[in-house]
């Protein structure tokens, strides 16, 4: 058996009241992943938006080769 076919035997025979503390936990855990994210969670309208303004950036030729950034980003910081 694989280990989400364990999991899932093992559910079968827990109490409904003991499958709802382990649910409870399990959201806990994803909360406290994402609370650690240093990042703001952006929607997917956000994340289409910005596309859409770097999309205009490169068609507008505002963007350089990416050896060249990279480069440059490792002078300035001393990377």
């Amino acid at each position: 058996m694989n280990t989400l076919e364990n999991t899932v035997s093992m559910m079968k025979a827990l109490p409904e009241t003991d499958l709802v503390k382990i649910q409870d936990f399990t959201r806990k855990l994803f909360q406290k992943q994402y609370n650690n994210c240093p990042f703001p969670l952006k929607s997917k309208e956000d994340i289409y938006r910005e596309l859409e303004f770097s999309r205009k950036q490169a068609a507008e030729g505002n963007c350089m080769e990416m050896g060249q950034a990279l480069a440059e980003i490792r002078e300035k910081y001393g990377l």
